[in-house]
């Protein structure tokens, strides 16, 4: 079977960090200062039971039972979580084509080790193990809406487009089970705005937890690399440390306008999205002329992709929702 024919895998992230004492004091400190409220560190929240699963068990479902034309879509289905942890959680043998795989290395590592068992012209669509609101009915929405877009459209600089990240505005998130994170900014310029998003030009937006690319020369750099673990900084830049690193390397490029930008909350999405091009080919020497990549807008169910469980106040929140639609069906 050629490349192109290939049917595509799934990956499905659900890696933790593991801290000594003193980091994870540091980090938990951070984390209040940015949300005002603890999330889960150095744990396998993951495997946390919401209503008798354990978290990751409704994405691993939502994906494998995801059809297109009476077919399963992903030939294979890999998972990036403690082996024997996961295994002793629930049972992965009713599921044919699930694949363990031990999480040894970062998010960009995961991308990259998966980038090496495939072919050129194979896809691999990306979840994250923390969303159980996702349905194969979003899997297989979002399967087609990257499927229209992939290896088929151009960025604004005229480049194939061989890789996306999802993202929610925030006027979209309807049917919200998370309102506790809708906090407003009180006082100063940014008045009104939304605390705990990213302040684009005409919308304020959250990541969307999935994304996808097909495997193309235009990608070997930026994987082997490991540029996504800058991009994946970006995404917790509420964080004061890595707000600051992300701050000093948009000065170090001169990148003055774009500091206002983000500091009044107020970013244009095609300067933002060519700085970070390049401050990553300077960072790692690598050339990404011929890079296209996009931010996806998901407009259907986007409160779906938005609500992940990161702490104990999700994961209570989630719980109490489940409650409510039980009672309501008895």
């Amino acid at each position: 079977m050629s490349a192109n024919k290939k049917k595509p895998y799934a990956m499905i992230l659900a890696g933790y960090d593991k801290f000594d004492l003193m980091t994870k004091r540091k980090h938990k400190k951070e984390i209040r200062e940015a949300y005002g409220e603890d999330i889960f560190l150095g744990e396998n929240k993951f495997l946390y039971i919401l209503d008798g699963k354990p978290i990751i068990q409704y994405v691993i479902d939502s994906v494998y039972n995801a059809k297109k034309n009476g077919r399963r879509i992903y030939d294979k289905i890999y998972i990036y979580n403690d082996i024997k942890s996961l295994s002793s959680a629930m049972d992965i043998s009713k599921y044919d084509n699930l694949v363990l795989r031990q999480m040894t290395d970062s998010v960009a590592g995961h991308w990259k080790d998966i980038y090496g068992l495939i072919e050129y012209g194979q896809r691999v669509d990306v979840f994250f193990g923390d969303t159980p609101r996702v349905t194969s009915e979003d899997v297989e929405y979002i399967y087609d809406e990257f499927g229209k877009i992939l290896g088929k459209e151009r960025d604004h600089r005229g480049v194939l487009i061989h890789n996306i990240y999802n993202i929610v505005e925030s006027t979209d998130l309807t049917d919200n089970w998370l309102e506790h994170r809708i906090r407003r900014i009180k006082y100063g310029k940014n008045k009104g705005k939304l605390k705990h998003f990213v302040g684009f030009k005409d919308f304020q937006a959250r990541v969307g937890n999935a994304g996808t690319f097909l495997k193309h020369p235009s990608l070997d750099d930026i994987i082997e690399h490991k540029p996504l673990n800058f991009l994946y900084n970006i995404r917790k830049a509420l964080t004061p440390s890595s707000f600051s690193h992300i701050m000093y390397h948009l000065w170090k490029a001169k990148k003055f306008n774009l500091i206002m930008q983000i500091k009044n909350r107020r970013i244009d999405t095609i300067p933002y999205h060519d700085t970070v091009i390049e401050i990553i080919e300077y960072l790692y020497k690598i050339d990404l002329s011929n890079y296209g990549g996009m931010i996806f807008h998901v407009k259907k169910n986007a409160s779906h992709w938005e609500n992940d469980i990161d702490g104990p106040a999700d994961l209570m929140a989630f719980q109490k929702k489940f409650n409510e639609i039980k009672g309501k069906h008895k």
